[in-house]
């Protein structure tokens, strides 16, 4: 085996591209010549760029490699100390904290994808660019190239074994590495963890159908607060609350499910009788095809053509599904727009732009964007199912639930139509570990749904411990319970099975008063909305009127031009049935 490749350091602020006021303190850089083909160590090679933070005591007691995840995060500010100050005791002092870039990330020889490989018969412009550019290079990003890439770092740094810390994808890193490289393998943490029996597009699937479930725990959140936001003393008020504003949104509405409903969603009358139970029974039993009924009738009434609303709330509420701290900000926009705070409001061709970007539609193609689809598709099992992606994707379009169509899509494969994989996951084994790894998991995480957490730790003999709440990561996130079990593991090795308490609920943010109102006004801010600047902060552009709505003759000239667009996507769609497929781009492996 031919000897590894010496690091070669160099400036932070060259390599990260920031200026030095940046650069956390003892943060060096470099980066490691690996070969493009393990299979093929003498043949191409590529450049993977790590970052180190050594030990402020001057003795590590060990080297601890991590990763946040992906596929396609950002590794190299992984180790960065918190910017409030708060970090788990002893990890910088008695720890080397080193984080490798997978390659094809930026600093990690990302590669922009020629374009011109893309032909009239594409049927996956990303895959046909990037495959056509290079496909050698673009076989090789893989979850176990990723650790065979951290154990070529490991080499150079001239480490006997390492320690690891993987969040999110980078559990499924964690997991290659062990299973490769036991010999080298100390402790490691697996944080948020990705079913191995899920790669890819069922990972995706069920992320997406845990995502409504953790979505009605924050509109259950705020119905507990009823007494300070006033948006409804029960989830399914809530909802409707939530679903007024994005009924608007540029797309069209989400038709999401609703939550159950409870007594107090009945009228009084009901409430205490014989007939409160049947009538919750009829109102859940029936509110999936209510919702269905309802997504068709907007979807045949074009609605979802000429909705032009920005305010982002589906997708902020998608977002705070990662987290519980973000449920008071989204809950504050929420009580801004119900108390008449001003929508933003677009006109058809900016629709038709932020749909496109919705949708991912690029016409420039690059791995350090691209690669949670160019890892999760080299590596899927099963082949895309085109017609599943179809019927999918016109459930959607005709009024079906966004999230579990969007599932749907997900389970068929849509980014991976057009491509073959070229590699096999690893199935994860722990066997010949000497220290089995700390399984962390949050019991209601809709990112990695807890059931990839006890495969895990089945997998590679490990000590589960959950975590209550749905926070998606947990070690450095700011619950002392957790990052004392972490270190207590990775100074002993010593770690037991159980559960901890989650964070605690986080506090409604505060209501704007005179005082913070005045300081704003200083500032030359002002709120438009009587009310709504005690939820939401100000607005710069008060004296702006807010954009009118739409006169019923622009909608019909906005539907009508909509209506074309769609019509000549069918066109060039049936067209393309008529022609024989190129048959796609696929490097022997």
């Amino acid at each position: 085996m031919a000897a590894a490749a010496p690091v070669e350091w160099q400036d932070c602020t060259e390599m990260l591209g920031i200026e030095a006021e940046y650069v956390p303190a003892g943060l060096e850089c470099g980066t490691v010549e690996v070969p493009v083909d393990y299979a093929a160590p003498d043949g191409a090679k590529t450049d993977i760029a790590l970052t180190r933070i050594k030990a402020t005591s001057g003795q590590a007691r060990s080297a601890v490699f991590g990763n946040p995840g992906g596929p396609g995060n950002y590794a190299l500010n992984f180790w960065s100390p918190a910017t409030d100050g708060a970090t788990p005791a002893g990890l910088y002092e008695n720890h080397d904290l080193v984080a490798v870039q997978p390659r094809g990330l930026y600093g990690s020889n990302p590669l922009v994808c020629d374009v011109a490989f893309v032909g009239p018969t594409t049927v996956n412009p990303l895959h046909d660019a990037c495959y056509g550019t290079d496909p050698a290079y673009m076989a090789s990003m893989t979850t176990e190239n990723a650790a065979r890439d951290m154990n070529a770092v490991r080499e150079s740094l001239g480490l006997a074994k390492i320690d690891y810390v993987g969040v999110s994808y980078g559990t499924a890193i964690g997991t290659d590495y062990a299973t490769l490289f036991p010999q080298h393998t100390g402790r490691m943490v697996l944080d948020s963890n990705t079913n191995p029996d899920w790669r890819w597009s069922a990972q995706a699937e069920q992320t997406a159908m845990a995502k409504e479930q953790r979505i009605n725990d924050m509109f259950a959140w705020i119905a507990e607060r009823d007494d300070y936001y006033g948006l409804g003393d029960t989830p399914l008020k809530v909802f409707y609350s939530w679903k007024w504003i994005t009924d608007q949104e540029v797309g069209g509405p989400a038709n999401l499910t609703p939550p159950p409903a409870q007594t107090r969603d009945l009228p009084v009358e009901l409430r205490g009788t014989p007939l409160e139970q049947p009538a919750i029974d009829a109102i859940n039993g029936s509110a999936p095809a209510r919702a269905r009924v309802e997504g068709f009738a907007r979807a045949a009434a074009l609605q979802g053509l000429t909705n032009n609303a920005t305010t982002g709330m589906f997708d902020s509420t998608v977002g705070a599904t990662y987290s519980e701290q973000a449920w008071p900000m989204l809950a504050h926009m929420l009580k801004y727009y119900n108390d008449g705070g001003r929508i933003a409001r677009v006109d058809y061709p900016t629709v038709a732009l932020i749909i496109a970007a919705q949708e991912n539609r690029s016409p420039v193609y690059r791995t350090d964007i691209e690669m949670n689809s160019i890892v999760t598709c080299n590596e899927t099992a099963s082949p895309a199912n085109a017609l599943g992606v179809i019927a999918a994707k016109a459930d959607r379009y005709t009024g079906g639930n966004t999230l579990t169509t969007r599932a749907a899509v997900e389970a068929a494969g849509d980014d991976c139509v057009g491509w073959n994989p070229v590699a096999r996951t690893i199935r994860p084994n722990g066997d010949a570990l000497e220290e089995k790894p700390l399984v962390l998991q949050s019991e209601r995480d809709s990112v990695t749904p807890i059931a990839g957490a006890f495969r895990v730790a089945e997998a590679m003999g490990g000590t589960l411990v959950t975590v209550g709440g749905g926070d998606h990561g947990l070690f450095r996130m700011g619950n002392p319970a957790v990052d004392a079990v972490v270190m207590t593991f990775l100074e002993t090795g010593v770690a037991q099975p159980g559960r901890l308490e989650g964070k605690p609920s986080p506090e409604p943010l505060p209501r704007w008063g005179q005082a913070e109102r005045a300081a704003a006004a200083q500032q030359g801010m002002s709120a438009p909305v009587a009310g709504a600047d005690d939820w939401y902060g100000t607005h710069r552009d008060a004296g702006a009127a807010p954009a009118p709505l739409p006169t019923p003759q622009a909608l019909h000239q906005q539907a009508e031009q909509a209506l074309q667009d769609v019509a000549g996507q069918v066109d060039t769609a049936v067209k393309a049935l008529f022609v024989p497929p190129a048959p796609a781009v696929s490097p022997q492996v």
